[in-house]
């Protein structure tokens, strides 16, 4: 979903692994992702990183900050990405005086329940190689038939709350059963 012109934000670059907040720093707002890829990340007591949520360009990112005082995990450059920080209370007086602004913000928080609850049920199904057929279902597909992951396949097992470990062996199944196969790096085609 496309949100409506939003009052001037400002814009940051970040290098690939910078933080643009940390779990407990004051929110800075709604981020729009211009270029480059952005996490939520939270470390587990054991020391293991999940994903909660990855931005690409033209999504947005840390919706909560409208809401919250403080962020509940990291926001980190997965790569080398320009942002625009929209803080919350110059978006609170815009869509005060634009309902308009207003329902269209709803809406995009709408939209973006509906991929989380998508998400939440792709971590709920058993098998490894389930969540990642999945997953990689999402993706957008070009005119061949193929998908690009964008990320690592570290990074999708984070998002799939898997090993990386488990994640290869889901593939070496996918591709011994003869559905799925990784024409090139990065690609795939179920």
């Amino acid at each position: 979903m496309t949100l409506p012109s939003l009052p001037h934000g400002h814009s940051r670059s970040l290098s690939a692994g910078e933080a643009l907040f940390r779990t407990g720093d004051l929110c800075i707002g709604l981020v729009l992702v211009r270029r480059g890829a952005l996490e939520l990340r939270r470390v587990s007591v054991e020391g293991r990183t999940a994903i909660l949520h990855r931005a690409g360009p033209g999504e947005s990112f840390a919706e909560a900050a409208l809401f919250a005082e403080t962020h509940h995990c990291d926001g980190i450059a997965a790569l080398a990405s320009e942002v625009t920080i929209h803080p919350a209370a110059a978006l609170h007086r815009a869509a005060t005086a634009d309902p308009a602004l207003a329902w269209a913000l709803a809406a995009h928080l709408a939209a973006r329940l509906v991929e989380e609850r998508a998400r939440a049920q792709r971590l709920a199904l058993p098998r490894a190689e389930d969540r990642l057929l999945d997953l990689l279902g999402a993706l957008p597909a070009a005119p061949d038939g193929t998908r690009r992951i964008g990320r690592s396949w570290k990074a999708v097992a984070a998002e799939l709350g898997l090993t990386h470990e488990a994640v290869y062996r889901a593939l070496a199944r996918l591709e011994g059963a003869g559905r799925l196969a990784r024409p090139a790096p990065g690609v795939v085609r179920i």
